[in-house]
């Protein structure tokens, strides 16, 4: 059924406007002021605004403009005066779907609302085929068939149209950014911008211009309007900052340098190390941001993931020979018992680093549960040998085994990083 939401301050052209919305066929939601309205609105509202423009308090041009920052695909059809085209026009430079004069004939004004609505259906048609495709993809994205894998997707599609905040909560490498990028691509908001923020990097003295925007440009939360922001490492950010960050959360407002306040659409999701509840604890996290965000969602680590190491390791594996051109590896009987046997302390990061070791034929070793990385005893020079190893072995990973950026990366000649490969019987 075609939806219709009616803003009119006249008493009786609103009923008989709305009488004759009902009788064609629009199920329509009543307004005598836009404020209401605006309360009312979601950005996946499936129908049509119809708004009168002289009206007291918001006038149809700034119920437009706000319009536009809640729900900017939602058509907006305005109604004016003979003597208001000039601002009908504007209006329609600003973003309306179109305009029509009082008085109007009812004939003209279902024409227009019933073109505007197939418009707002092919536009909810597409934007569903999308989200189907990201969730028919969300294996390929989210790997794995342990149970508490199986569970995550489906909470992932479930939270993802409920328009809350969230707090995602999970150890270093389970893939709380690709949590969070999914929550968003499955929303109403996933055509609109997803900006992540990594806390950890910002200080108090540059996070009025990068965070909150001035005279010269808006800063990240401007950018992330009609979508959604993420915030990395909420745990790292300086406490002033959180005071700061709670207002944002609360009021949804900024304040840009040398501006006004200003009201910003955004969905937001944040992301800790550690359980938010022991962070508040230690004072890493204030207790009252913690509380703003309405759930949190908890991610497993790889070792809680039963068999999922060995699929995630055969995955990554086939990614990276396709990406350096070279052939799939054969993954034998002992590495598959270190996989089953290890407890994969960088999760699923980890697993896909190993992966990389394999096709470019580096050291795969990895120490089994409960086993110390180096024996007891060692001497010192197998020990920094030992350091070396990892090291050149993660600049070759970084730089996709290209020995000559890795040496440009660890900031040594190429013929030292080729003596020390050779040495180490790493090349």
């Amino acid at each position: 059924m075609p939806e219709v939401m009616l803003v009119e301050d006249d008493d009786d052209l609103r009923q008989a406007t709305a009488e004759t919305l009902e009788l064609a066929g629009f199920r329509t939601h009543v307004f005598d002021a836009a404020a209401p309205a605006l309360a009312a609105l979601s950005p996946d509202f499936p129908g049509v605004i119809l708004s009168d423009l002289r009206m007291p308090g918001l006038s149809g041009l700034d119920f437009l403009d706000r319009v536009r920052k809640i729900a900017p695909e939602v058509p907006f059809v305005l109604i004016t005066a003979h003597g208001d085209v000039p601002a009908a026009i504007r209006a329609m430079r600003g973003g309306a779907h179109d305009f029509l004069e009082k008085p109007c004939q009812p004939e003209l004004m279902l024409d227009v609302l019933k073109r505007a609505q197939a418009m707002r259906d092919l536009h909810l048609e597409n934007l569903r085929l999308r989200q189907t495709g990201i969730e028919a993809r969300m294996d390929d994205r989210l790997i794995g068939r342990s149970p508490v894998m199986c569970e995550l997707r489906q909470r992932l599609r479930a939270l993802a149209g409920v328009q809350v905040d969230l707090l995602i909560a999970g150890e270093t490498g389970t893939g709380k950014e690709l949590a969070a990028r999914l929550l968003h691509d499955l929303s109403p908001r996933g055509a609109a911008p997803f900006v992540a923020i990594n806390c950890g990097a910002l200080n108090e003295a540059e996070v009025d211009r990068g965070l909150f925007g001035a005279g010269d440009g808006p800063g990240l939360i401007a950018r992330a309007e009609g979508g959604t922001l993420y915030l990395d490492e909420l745990e790292s950010m300086p406490d002033g900052l959180q005071v700061r960050l709670l207002r944002v959360l609360e009021q949804r407002e900024i304040t840009p340098l040398g501006a006004a306040p200003r009201p910003v659409d955004l969905r937001i999701l944040g992301s800790v190390k550690r359980p938010p509840d022991t962070l508040a604890a230690q004072g890493r996290l204030r207790a009252d941001l913690f509380h703003r965000f309405n759930a949190t969602l908890p991610l497993p680590p790889l070792r809680e993931r039963e068999d999922d190491a060995a699929l995630l390791v055969a995955h990554f594996a086939a990614e990276a020979a396709a990406r350096h051109d070279l052939p799939k590896p054969h993954v034998d009987s002992a590495l598959r018992r270190r996989i089953a046997l290890h407890d994969w302390p960088g999760n699923v990061r980890e697993a896909r680093n190993l992966a990389e070791r394999l096709v470019i034929g580096l050291d795969t070793s990895l120490p089994t549960q409960g086993a110390p990385a180096e024996a007891p005893g060692q001497g010192y020079d197998a020990a920094m040998e030992g350091f070396e190893s990892r090291l050149l072995q993660s600049a070759l990973i970084e730089t996709g085994g290209r020995k000559a950026e890795a040496a440009a990366l660890l900031g040594i000649p190429r013929k030292r990083l080729y003596l020390r490969l050779r040495h180490l019987g790493l090349g």
